[in-house]
Formats: structure tokens, sequence, C-alpha cells
């Protein structure tokens, strides 16, 4: 089985990302320093965003806040959530979405923005003349190499990003594009880092250079965004969304009580909560269904509104996800942690990963043809932490099981380390749900 799922999840990844199948004036930005003279946002084009593999559309958080902080308003701004694993109706439930968008905020095109399988998936799209005609622009971001721009006959305005660091799709320039190749940036970062927001944003608003490459700080900070399950996005309607302010040195609730308890509407979206600017939360997500797993996220505090905050869930059994899933505890002895990297890989000899005494940036789980992001870090039975792999995990790319005994009784405090932030969280048991901390 483990042979079998391994190479259903490979083929698959690389099926998709080799694609077979008004102004806004220094007042509407939020860096002070801008002359008042600068202009932002030309663009009147809602973007429409695309995960790759495995992923979800908070891969987008970050050029999201970046786009906001040069003009862009929340409704301009949207991220297309796809199973990944099994494409089905994926082509049209794009297009769908699109006309939703389209719809709703007058436009006449959408900006178009794909990532590694994405890329596969814009291009697929794209490759329907009609549909063509709905896109402005599209970004190629650390996808295959293609034969020209995007397009039936190559008529969309293309923009190729890639790097020679990333690990997982072998880029290059595309002919007849606008190629950038980014210096010394992993299969993610191409998708999340401050020299790919500005190729991106140039691209789309005439050449014009942004405001600001930063994600400004700017209150109030209003938190919203989708429960999904992993994998392969499926909305968690009806989902309870439990917030609780947290000790930045413990993980430990302030109070009791929870500062908002929201929930998920038909398609999974949540929100908005008021946020406290540079404040960590809980975030703990009761299914609809008592038989699936309670997940409790533990996030770095936020300095500016998000609405790509996902709060992904364990899919059902049955799925392909679930059997790989299958080995993560559920007793009242030990804790199960997710360490989740949002907007980079974790790379040895460049980045510094560490869980309960065990350095997670080793060769072994950090290499760069790895390319981790993920890490679920349980104990193999024994109540001994080992450090050696666990699960079906260590089979594919971006995710480790590691051996690590994390004992839920007596309470302690269980601490991840990442490139000099530390996240906080108390030894819940197993049975009581998963722990997750996430870095931005």
């Amino acid at each position: 089985m483990k042979k079998i799922l391994a190479q259903s999840l490979i083929l698959l990844s690389l099926f998709f990302i080799t694609g077979h199948f008004s102004s806004c004036k220094k007042d509407d930005c939020d860096n002070d320093s801008i002359p008042q003279t600068e202009i932002c946002r030309t663009s009147n084009y809602p973007i429409v965003m695309m995960h790759g593999f495995l992923a979800s559309g908070d891969t987008w958080a970050n050029h999201a806040m970046r786009f906001s902080a040069n003009g862009y308003d929340d409704n301009m701004l949207y991220a297309f959530d796809w199973n990944s694993i099994n494409q089905g109706n994926s082509i049209d439930l794009l297009d769908d979405y699109i006309d939703e968008i389209l719809a709703a905020t007058g436009a006449q095109k959408v900006d178009l923005i794909g990532h590694s399988a994405g890329g596969g998936l814009g291009y697929t799209y794209l490759s329907d003349s009609i549909r063509a005609t709905k896109v402005a622009h599209y970004v190629h971001v650390a996808s295959s190499v293609q034969s020209g721009p995007a397009g039936s006959n190559g008529e969309v305005p293309t923009l190729n990003l890639w790097s020679e660091d990333d690990e997982i799709a072998a880029g290059g320039d595309i002919p007849g594009a606008t190629n950038v190749k980014l210096t010394g940036a992993d299969h993610y970062q191409v998708a999340t880092n401050a020299e790919s927001f500005a190729a991106i944003f140039s691209f789309f608003n005439n050449g014009k250079t942004a405001c600001t490459t930063n994600i400004e700080a700017k209150e109030p900070v209003q938190l919203s965004g989708r429960s999904v399950t992993l994998g392969e996005n499926s909305p968690m309607a009806g989902a309870t969304i439990e917030i609780y302010e947290v000790s930045s040195t413990t993980g430990e609730r302030v109070s009791g009580t929870a500062d908002a308890v929201l929930t998920t509407d038909s398609k999974g979206y949540w929100g908005p909560f008021s946020a406290k600017s540079n404040t960590r939360y809980e975030f703990r997500v009761v299914s609809a269904d008592p038989n699936d797993r309670v997940v409790h996220y533990f996030r770095e505090g936020a300095i500016r509104s998000n609405k790509f905050v996902y709060l992904r869930t364990f899919p059902p059994a049955g799925s392909t996800i679930a059997l790989l899933l299958n080995g993560v505890p559920e007793n009242a002895t030990q804790s199960a942690v997710v360490v989740f990297s949002s907007s980079q890989a974790v790379i040895n000899g460049r980045d510094s990963l560490s869980a309960g005494g065990v350095d997670l940036s080793s060769a072994q789980y950090a290499s760069p043809a790895k390319t981790a992001i993920a890490y679920f870090l349980y104990d193999d039975g024994d109540s001994q932490t080992s450090g050696n792999p666990v699960g079906f995990f260590g089979s594919f790319s971006f995710l480790n099981g590691v051996d690590i005994f994390f004992p839920a009784s007596p309470p302690s405090t269980v601490s991840v380390y990442f490139n000099g932030r530390t996240l906080y969280m108390p030894s819940l048991s197993s049975a009581d749900g998963v722990l997750v901390p996430v870095f931005d």
C-alpha cells in the first residue's frame, strides 16, 4: 500500500505541474515613507490565484497582504481552491469561479496566477480561446517550461517566474513570455517572497513599481479565511471555530472563555474576527461531523488584516490523504504535532527547525530536493523519542514524519523553533485534537 500510495501522489504531482491536462496614489497605500507623487495600483482587474499540489489558498496570503498594501481592495483578491489530487472537473469549476467574480465585480477580465501544479491548470484553462478572453494577464509561478505564452495561440500576456534553486519544478525561460529568474528562492518562495511580488505587481500594472513589497503593519486587524480538508480542499461546512488569545511563552489560553466562536458557511468560509495586532491566538476547529479529528492551530501574531487564514482539517476515511494520515495517533498518552511552514521550505544549511530536542532541518529531513514544508511529529508507540522516520510521509516531497514523543501528562509546554522564532503550545492529548503550529 505504501508503494501504491507514493506512486499515485508522485505521478499526480508531476502530471499537474507539467500542465497536461483607477489608480491608487500614496494616500491609498500604507507606507508613510512613500512620496505623495508615487502611484501604486493602476490595474482594475480582480486577481485569481491558483495553488499547487496538496496546497490551498493560503499559499497566497503574503502576496494578498502586499497587494492590499499597494491599494488593492479585498474584493479584488481571490484564491481558487481545487482538488489537486483528483483533478476531476477543475477546469469547469475554475471557469465558473471566474464567471462569478466577473459578475460580482463588473470587471471584463481577471488577472490569473498559477503556482506549480496550478500552473498546469492555468495553461490548460487558457488553451481554450473563449476562456482565454476572460484573462488579461497570466503569471506562471514555479511551474513547467512551456513552448510559448498561454492561450490557444499564445495570445495571453504571460509572466514566467522561476528559480534555479527550485528543486521541485525544473524551471526555465518560456519563449515569448516575460521571464524573471529569482535568486535563491525555493519552490514555495517563488510564490511568496518580496521579489516575486515585485515582478507580479509590475506585470499587472503596466510596468509600475510597487509602493512597497513589505507586509506593512496596519490596524485594525481583521482575520478571516476558510476551513477545508487537507489536500483535497473539500469545504468544512458548519464547522465551529473557537478563537482564544494565548500566552506568547506557553501557548496557554489567557482566558477560559473564547474571544470568538464562529461557524463556517456552506463553503467553509469563516470570519471576520477582530484580532489584536501582533498577538498570538489558538484556533480550535471542530467539524460538524463528530467522527472528524479536532485540530488546534497556533499562529504567529498578525500585524495587518488577512483574508487567507486557512484552517485545514483531516479528510474523511477512504480518501487518498486519509490513508496517509492513518498513523497519526489519537490517544490520551501523547500529543500529535504537525509543523507547517506556510511561505518557504525548510532547507538544510539555510534554515533551522527543531522540536522535542530533534533537529528537523538536518540533511535527512530538509534536503533541497525534499522541499519540506510540513512535519508530522508523533511517537511510534514505544513512548520514546528516536528521531527516526514514521509513517509514509518520507515517500513524498513536501512532507516528513518524525518519531518524537510529546507526553500529554503531566501537562507541559510543547515548543517548536524555526529561524529565530518559537511557537508554544500546551501538551494536549492527541485524543483531544492535533496541534498545528504555523510559521508565516
